[in-house]
């Protein structure tokens, strides 16, 4: 685990720039859902775990009085910093930690969001427990992240292409995994949305800094997809062999922390 989370210090913090910059993180309907399902005020406070670029962070600084945004990675957070600073946003703080040993008090935050990150992450249940920790009673969990398809099959070929491509990624779950995760640390769910996200080859490989060995790779293992994988990932190949984008899914999930010992 601690290597892991060496290489995703690695991985992410040479890449900070090109996740301030890519358009597929910095806005969507995906971000905007996260927004309208958001209960702000000024008095409330709101964490954004594994910020990334800050965007989430930033969407969430209109609504809330303060933000706290937090990253594994100390160089991502200095881009999303100056990112956030360079629009004139002042209500939002950066800390580094660890989605997994969150370095904040119980019942401290009216609002954890994390959006495009748990699939990184080692010990997803872990990092639910701790939203659930550090939300106060009633508080809203915003979670957005890659889901895989319940075909066994389908979703190991998706987890392979998506590893190959970047080392860091451990498992897109399913709808179903994330929705009995959170019931089971006392999140209710109130809201669920699924979206699809076109990744253009070239920028997707690019922004990972994928070796051009393993790109090579992951376009064999794209263009050999069997009929079901081109059709659920919509995977788009050129007349001349080059791969050009494939598809996945995304699931937007509004939970709320219920009362000690209460369940829906």
């Amino acid at each position: 685990m601690v290597e892991h989370k060496e290489r995703v210090r690695a991985q992410f913090g040479g890449s900070a720039e090109e996740y301030v910059k890519s358009a597929g993180h910095a806005a969507g309907d995906d971000l905007d859902q996260l927004v309208a399902w958001a209960e702000g005020g000024p008095d409330k406070v709101a964490l954004d775990v594994a910020t990334g670029g800050g965007h989430t962070a930033l969407a969430m600084a209109a609504l809330y009085g303060r933000v706290v945004a937090s990253d594994l990675t100390q160089p991502m957070l200095d881009s999303a910093e100056a990112f956030i600073r360079g629009c004139g946003v002042t209500n939002v703080a950066f800390r580094q930690a660890d989605a997994e040993a969150l370095p904040f008090d119980d019942a401290a935050f009216d609002c954890v969001t994390c959006r495009i990150a748990p699939h990184h992450f080692p010990d997803v249940a872990r990092f639910v427990a701790e939203v659930a920790r550090v939300l106060k009673p009633g508080g809203l969990f915003l979670l957005e992240d890659s889901i895989s398809p319940d075909d066994p099959d389908l979703a190991a070929y998706l987890n392979h292409f998506e590893a190959l491509r970047d080392p860091t990624h451990i498992r897109a779950m399913s709808a179903q995994e994330w929705r009995d995760l959170l019931a089971a640390h006392d999140l209710a769910i109130e809201a669920e949305q699924t979206f699809h996200k076109d990744h253009p080859f070239d920028g997707w490989v690019g922004r990972s800094r994928t070796p051009a060995a393993v790109v090579a790779e992951i376009e064999d293992t794209l263009r050999a997809a069997t009929p079901a994988a081109r059709e659920a990932f919509q995977i788009e190949i050129a007349p001349d062999g080059k791969v050009l984008s494939y598809t996945d899914t995304k699931i937007g999930l509004k939970a709320r922390r219920q009362a000690l010992g209460v369940r829906g």
